[in-house]
């Protein structure tokens, strides 16, 4: 698995695990540091990485790339 993006929370996640697991991208989530623990805790993480499969690493680039407008929302 290769990393594809760090993300600031929860929310930010899931809006691209959703978009790359539409796309039959398998993804794998990763709490950095205090990050698992604010899950655990308080509900919400931060911190995630989002890990791909390193033979489908360009294609969620490009994915996230062409979606590139949903940070703006």
């Amino acid at each position: 698995m290769k990393l594809l993006v760090n993300c600031k929370d929860d929310f930010e996640a899931q809006l691209i695990e959703g978009l790359l697991t539409s796309a039959g991208i398998p993804v794998h989530k990763e709490y950095r540091g205090s990050g698992q623990i604010l899950k655990i805790y308080a509900g919400l993480g931060r911190d995630i990485d989002i890990y791909v499969p390193g033979d489908r690493l360009e294609e969620a680039k490009l994915l996230l790339e062409s979606r590139g407008d949903w940070e703006d929302e």
